[in-house]
């Protein structure tokens, strides 16, 4: 990754460092050998504070914007436009000054009168509480019990509602409102009072029933880092330490769930997305003193003002406009993340770190990343410059930020700050969102932050590899898409891969980027890339298992059943084999049906099945290896973050008509059916060979007509668990796809409004 962007003020300001420095004293740079010497150096030359005129800001915080955004946000309640409104009192919020406490405390009762509009029930009472807890007036407290009321009647929660209603008495008696709409207030109030007891008690006779009939227990949920065993890292004078295996892995087994050391969102994103957890975020939490960042929570906003924002909060904007990368951020927030007395407390620790110490480290622990490969022998002393004039720049930020308590510790720091910009270049990787522009669009994988991943950044490249991986807000997941055989190594991808790219592509990217020459499998072999591949040879592993690990390549029309191995002298079924293939053409298409009715657990164990024949049957490179490969990492990146940007009003249609296609499918196969009954099918098999024999036991001719009935009653139970899975779809649809177009709505909203300057 680069270190800065051409558009910033960065980069001419490294053109003016660079020009004033003489051959001499660039020569005297250039023969340091330590990153605290480097940083030492660079920071001695000119105050890039008084250089660049640094300075905090907070120009997002305006209370007569907030005002505006306010007014335009009640206009739009006014006319039921819930979605708008809740989008201008979004912006009303993160403009209001944190001295404005009052005003605060009345958008928030605002925004969660629009949210109980919009039935977002649990975001409205969240609300509901953080303009209690900011201090909202005494004499409008009525409005706020009777809507949290309301709130609880939504989610059926009728003990809360009914104690709600009770409250609202007493809060009624502080209000200022006319005697006649007090008292209407006090009746509907008192309504409600005895109305809910008789539905409290219809639910404690339901509750009791269900507690007598427990449901069926769930799988446990993997914990937040996970390894799975079996998964260990070795290590090699070529390749460095690895991933490896000592058991086999299936198709879509979870090998790595891992939070990261660090993560960082782009800038475009800081708005739409959660700063410490990365979840995408439509009622945010703001910083009280910046306009910069978003968070989904009062807990996550916690976390990050009692760590790294209270560092960087007002330096952002800076920051953006400097062009400084992605990885550059990620190097300031390693270090603002922990505090000045901690990394001084590691600083003898660092020359002896072992594999043996890291590895049973915490993954928020500095020294667990500290020892990833920098490749610093392979750099020019040009690169040490531009990055050590970098780490300046984020030392600037930290001093006016106050981090630094003693001046003592700043080429320490400083000197830690220019090795993260080093070991983020090869170790970092992109966290991505799956992004679609309506429902049915395929969507594409978008890059939103990075992420430095201790376990994972161990992990080597291929260009054929045999994991996927996705991210759930900022943890990183890693299944299988391949069997895995005991013994080999475990490679993800570092960006090119051989479907797509050439190999000569691919080595030189690689190369330049990672400063090595790829020789995996798909290399070595000069695999083609997947349009040029040869759909009519087929591929067939021999069958002398592991003594032979030969590769057949057959005709796809070929007429013979075995075929003899020109190494070990084996005789291979092929027969056997094109019955196999046959059968995934049949999982193919079960897969990519289930996957585009959007059910893709379904679709997933119908590719895991796929990949388990192809894998047992054919050795890649094969046209249909690689779909499925694709097809599980399609389905995989919908357990991940995803966003759908608008949603087609006629979704409920959709799953009408598919219900109905349903019906017809199963109808069309009973007559089917009833037709092959009132038909004999009578044949001499006494007249056949041996060998045709064995062939029609292999082939579809008799087999078709027995599993003809089979296949029926599959379908059968098919049918069943998808019209059950339809009809409770269709049943959550009205809802589900209101909140999606309530969403897309806003988001479309506050990027229009979001464009108008703050100031």
């Amino acid at each position: 990754m680069e270190t800065y962007k051409k558009d910033g003020f960065f980069q001419k300001y490294c053109e003016t460092m660079r020009n004033g420095i003489g051959p001499n004293e660039f020569n005297d740079f250039a023969q340091l050998e330590s990153d605290e010497k480097r940083f030492e150096f660079i920071n001695a030359l000119k105050s890039i504070v008084t250089e660049l005129k640094l300075a905090r800001e907070f120009k997002g915080k305006n209370l007569e914007r907030s005002l505006e955004y306010k007014n335009l946000g009640n206009k739009a309640f006014q006319k039921e436009s819930w979605t708008e409104a809740l989008a201008h009192y979004n912006l009303c919020y993160l403009a209001t000054p944190e001295s404005n406490e009052a005003e605060r405390a009345i958008i928030l009762a605002n925004r969660s009168a629009a949210l109980y509009h919009l039935e977002k029930y649990d975001q409205a009472l969240k609300d509901i509480q953080r303009a209690i807890d900011h201090n909202y007036p005494k004499d409008l407290m009525y409005k706020l019990t009777e809507r949290k009321a309301r709130c609880y009647l939504g989610k059926k929660d009728h003990v809360k509602a009914l104690q709600c209603f009770k409250d609202t008495l007493p809060a009624l008696d502080d209000c200022k409102l006319p005697l006649e709409r007090r008292q209407k207030l006090e009746r509907d109030a008192q309504i409600m009072i005895k109305l809910l007891p008789k539905n409290i008690e219809a639910e404690a006779k339901l509750a009791k029933a269900k507690k007598a009939n427990p449901a069926d227990p769930k799988n446990p949920p993997h914990p937040e880092h996970y390894i799975e065993k079996g998964l260990y890292f070795d290590y090699s004078q070529d390749e460095g330490r690895f991933a490896k295996t000592n058991t086999d892995f299936k198709p879509n087994t979870i090998i790595l769930l891992e939070k990261p050391h660090v993560s960082v969102l782009l800038e475009e994103y800081s708005l739409s997305h959660c700063s410490t957890c990365f979840k995408r975020v439509t009622i945010p939490v703001c910083c009280p003193k910046c306009s910069d960042v978003i968070f989904c929570s009062e807990a996550c906003e916690r976390k990050a003002n009692s760590s790294y924002h209270q560092y960087e909060c007002g330096f952002l904007p800076i920051f953006w406009r400097s062009g400084a990368s992605i990885t550059c951020h990620m190097a300031l927030r390693m270090i603002t993340q922990k505090s000045e007395e901690y990394f001084m407390g590691l600083r003898q620790e660092f020359d002896g770190l072992t594999s043996e110490v890291t590895d049973k480290l915490n993954n928020d622990d500095y020294r667990k990343v500290f020892k990833l490969v920098t490749h610093e022998d392979k750099r020019t002393p040009e690169d040490y410059f531009q990055r050590t004039l970098m780490a300046t720049l984020l030392n600037a930020c930290l001093s006016l930020g106050g981090f630094y308590k003693t001046k003592e510790s700043e080429s320490f720091i400083g000197g830690l700050l220019l090795h993260n910009l080093q070991l983020l270049q090869y170790n970092a990787h992109e966290i991505s969102e799956l992004q679609r522009e309506n429902e049915r669009d395929i969507g594409k994988s978008t890059f939103i932050g990075g992420g430095l991943y201790p376990t994972l950044a161990l992990f080597n490249h291929s260009c054929e590899p045999g994991v996927t991986r996705y991210y759930k807000g900022n943890s990183v997941c890693v299944r299988t898409v391949k069997g895995i055989a005991a013994g080999s190594m475990v490679a993800e991808n570092y960006g090119p891969l051989f479907t797509q790219v050439s190999r000569v592509e691919r080595r030189n990217t690689l190369l330049n980027q990672y400063k090595f020459t790829c020789n995996c499998r798909a290399c070595s072999e000069n695999w083609p890339k997947f349009n040029d591949m040869d759909s009519n040879v087929l591929r067939f592993k021999c069958d002398g298992g592991k003594i032979c690990s030969n590769v057949l390549e057959i005709p796809a029309e070929i007429n013979e059943f075995m075929v003899q191995c020109t190494e070990c002298g084996e005789h291979t079924n092929i027969m056997k084999g094109l019955k196999s293939l046959q059968d995934t053409d049949m999982l193919f298409k079960s897969a990519t049906k289930l996957h585009d009715a959007g059910e893709y657990e379904y679709a997933l164990k119908k590719y895991v099945e796929m990949m388990n024949t192809l894998d047992e049957v054919l050795v890649p490179p094969y046209r249909d290896y690689h779909l499925c490969q694709q097809g599980l990492r399609s389905c995989m990146l919908e357990f991940g973050n995803r966003f759908v940007k608008m949603v087609t009003k006629n979704y409920e249609k959709q799953l009408k008509d598919e219900i109905d296609s349903w019906n017809r499918l199963v109808r069309d196969k009973v007559h089917e059916i009833n037709e092959f009954k009132k038909n004999t099918i009578e044949l001499n098999v006494s007249l056949l060979s041996e060998e045709q024999h064995r062939y029609l036991s292999a082939g579809p001719t008799v087999n078709a007509i027995v599993q003809d009935s089979n296949d029926f009653t599959q379908l059968v139970e098919r049918y069943i668990q998808r019209k059950s899975f339809l009809a409770r779809r269709y049943d959550a649809v009205l809802k589900e796809s209101r909140a999606q177009l309530d969403n897309a709505a806003l988001d479309v909203v506050e990027n229009e409004l979001l464009s108008k300057p703050i100031d």
